[in-house]
């Protein structure tokens, strides 16, 4: 029991330093600006960062979904800077400081269109009346970029984008039982979780479970919520509440979890396959919802 007390402790009052990934938040930043820019533009719907389930129940992420009357604008957004080469089916991103190999972002948006278009299709939802046209936006103009991908009309710089989003606008809109019935299924799409770490560190991917106790809690499905842990560290009263195990209590929809700071979340990172456990001790706050205007 002492053993427990302790580690609750330690967790609470010197946490892991676990400092931000600098070049991951400086793109979030700019999708979020991006998204404020289009927002001011009246008459859109729009959708971030929402994911898309295959045939095979894999997930595909979406970075915007922007609606506009009869036209559905799907936006693959990307920050970067340095230099851009292609590669048989890869770009070759290059920095003063490195150089990464990126999977083709043009053909993996096409290929999240045909698997948009078919989760509609399976919601029984009618797109005959509806064109979807799938982009690939660069926020930075400053970025060398070789002519054949400068030539090719579905990749844009953000300024492009936004002039074609205006000359596009759609003064035409479907009925309202359309409009409700598309919003719905929208909506219903799920997002990433997000879980933030004493230092500044984010982690992005999926929620699995909660381990409490050693026990596995299963969250509802489809959950939205942002939870802020709130720990009172360095403060007395969390040495106390640590030591004598009093649990914070965390609702999700209609059910409570009592936590300690040593029960952990069962998360998989976006991209990988492995699920991790992650302390609630080291968690600041965890960011599920949407952003939709």
């Amino acid at each position: 029991m002492l053993k427990s007390f302790w580690q609750n402790y330690k967790l609470v009052s010197k946490p892991n330093i676990t400092p931000p990934n600098m070049i991951s938040r400086v793109g979030n930043l700019a999708e979020s600006e991006f998204f404020d820019i289009i927002s001011q533009i009246n008459g859109l719907n729009i959708y971030k960062n929402k994911r898309v389930k295959d045939s095979n129940a894999g997930l595909h992420e979406i970075d915007f979904i922007i609606v506009d009357g009869f036209y559905l604008y799907l936006v693959e957004f990307k920050h970067w800077v340095g230099s851009i080469d292609i590669s048989g089916d890869g770009w070759i991103q290059t920095t003063k400081k490195r150089t990464i190999i990126h999977q083709d972002p043009l053909a993996k948006l096409l290929k999240n269109t045909q698997i948009f278009k078919d989760f509609l299709t399976n919601n029984e939802f009618d797109l005959s009346s509806y064109k979807i046209l799938s982009f690939v936006v660069f926020d930075k103009t400053k970025i060398s970029i070789p002519k054949q991908i400068r030539k090719n009309r579905y990749i844009l710089t953000k300024h492009n984008f936004l002039n074609l989003l205006h000359k596009n606008r759609s003064k035409i809109r479907p009925d309202s039982n359309s409009q409700n019935q598309l919003k719905k299924i929208l909506t219903s799409m799920t997002v990433w979780s997000r879980l933030h770490l004493y230092g500044g560190e984010i982690l992005t991917g999926s929620i699995r479970y909660f381990l409490i106790g050693n026990k596995k809690k299963k969250l509802p499905k489809h959950f939205r919520v942002n939870l802020d842990l709130n720990w009172q560290r360095n403060n007395t009263i969390s040495f106390i509440n640590a030591l004598f195990g009093r649990r914070k209590k965390l609702k999700i929809k209609s059910k409570i979890y009592k936590i300690h700071p040593n029960d952990s979340v069962g998360f998989i990172q976006a991209g990988e396959f492995e699920i991790k456990h992650i302390k609630f001790g080291l968690i600041e706050k965890i960011v599920k919802d949407d952003e939709i205007i």
